[in-house]
């Protein structure tokens, strides 16, 4: 199965607008088992339009192309898709009757360009948009299809998940399987160094290392009528290997798995951030119900925050500085004495790219947890930028917390 995708908007290769339509279709296909073979971007350009499309068409088996279809002037992609298929543009009736019963149950006004979205390539076959006006068009010929989809991101990604990436997956002639895991805590090279054998024994699972600020996807695919348990076989396998690491045998954010064991065992945490400047509160409310085990998230970003929110003794400070395993750990105790909470977690670092010194550098952050009246601290040295730093940071503390709550201070 080929599969290529055509992303359409001078936007994308100006870099106003970042291409984050590649990434999710890519990412889409390859959990459904199949591989995009080629990818382009280009500009609103008709001639342009119509040359690549004619190019993709007859080397792949599917096409998807993304981009053009709204209702403004540089939206030329349907006049373009009926040049190259050689067809009428031709107005549709019942397909204006919908979009104007949306418009109608929704309670906005009619749009003025409301009847060019009607207007479509003969011949196709329309692919829902729920959160939009701009349909998907599908078209085949001589055996191949291609599909159409505007540019909008989240109009785009329901598109792809619900109608799109099902059709493709059916009409592979390989049943192919995929599983997606997280880990956290271990480096690339490490990863790899402890499941090389492993993978040597088994040549017919395809290992992929997906890096991030958050960790480390491991993505396995295997092909074939056995497929389902060879992937069984060797993810028992490796398992053991990595429990270290792994704290989740699917694709989610540690904050979920730390969200899930407060549930479970019906615990609230209190937050004292500093360096992150509260993107542990964030990344937690990111989940859906947190509200059940986040009580609160204090940036205790200056000194003075540290010593009248969290109650610190500013001899402490003093003498250790507010980057040290002392303040972190006094950060910690201070959220759980003033929220009382279950349990809290307190980061304290220099994000740089000032501020470090020659004992204390940035990309140096301290953490402590307080669980059952127990304080555990450890400290990380991370490289990048502020953003990295702050990342990584926010991911290691969310990490020791998950190891806290599941008996581990590893």
């Amino acid at each position: 199965m080929d599969v290529e995708l055509i992303t359409i908007g001078t936007e994308l290769l100006s870099g106003v607008t970042l291409n984050t339509n590649t990434h999710f279709i890519g990412d889409q296909l390859a959990k459904a088992g199949v591989a995009l073979s080629r990818q382009v971007s280009i500009p609103d350009d008709h001639d342009t339009i119509v040359d690549t499309i004619h190019e993709s068409m007859a080397r792949a088996d599917w096409v998807i192309v993304s981009g053009g279809l709204g209702p403004t002037g540089d939206d030329i992609t349907k006049k373009a898709l009926a040049r190259a298929f050689n067809r009428q543009l031709v107005f549709h009736d019942e397909l204006l009757a919908r979009l104007k019963e949306r418009y109608t149950r929704r309670g906005r006004p009619l749009s003025l360009h409301l009847d060019t979205q009607a207007v479509q390539p003969a011949d196709s076959e329309f692919i829902p948009n729920e959160l939009g006006t701009a349909v998907g068009i599908l078209m085949t010929e001589g055996g191949k299809t291609l599909v159409a989809l505007p540019g909008v991101p989240q109009e785009l990604r329901a598109m792809i998940v619900d109608h799109v990436v099902p059709r493709i997956a059916a009409a592979a002639k390989t049943r192919v399987e995929s599983r997606t895991w997280s880990t956290t805590g271990w480096t690339e090279s490490h990863l790899f160094e402890v499941l090389e054998s492993a993978i040597g024994a088994h040549p017919e699972i395809a290992v992929a290392f997906l890096p991030s600020l958050q960790g480390i996807r491991l993505r396995f695919t295997a092909s074939g009528p056995d497929a389902s348990r060879e992937l069984e076989l060797f993810t028992d396998e490796i398992r053991p290997l990595i429990a270290g690491a792994l704290y989740a045998e699917e694709e989610i954010g540690v904050e979920t798995t730390v969200g899930q064991l407060l549930t479970e065992q019906r615990k609230t945490v209190a937050l004292a951030e500093s360096c992150t400047g509260g993107l542990v509160a964030q990344r937690l409310t990111d989940v859906s119900g947190a509200s059940a085990y986040l009580f609160a998230g204090l940036v205790t970003y200056d000194n003075r925050a540290k010593i009248e929110l969290l109650g610190i003794d500013p001899s402490l400070i003093e003498t250790h500085g507010a980057v040290s395993e002392e303040v972190a750990r006094a950060m910690a105790e201070g959220a759980v004495a003033r929220c009382k909470t279950d349990c809290a977690l307190s980061i304290t670092g220099i994000a740089g790219p000032d501020g470090g010194t020659e004992e204390k550098p940035v990309g140096l952050v301290w953490m402590a947890v307080t669980l059952d009246g127990k304080t555990t601290s450890r400290s990380i040295r991370t490289m990048g930028n502020r953003e990295m730093i702050r990342a990584r940071a926010a991911q290691a503390a969310l990490n020791m917390l998950r190891l806290r709550l599941l008996g581990r201070e590893d």
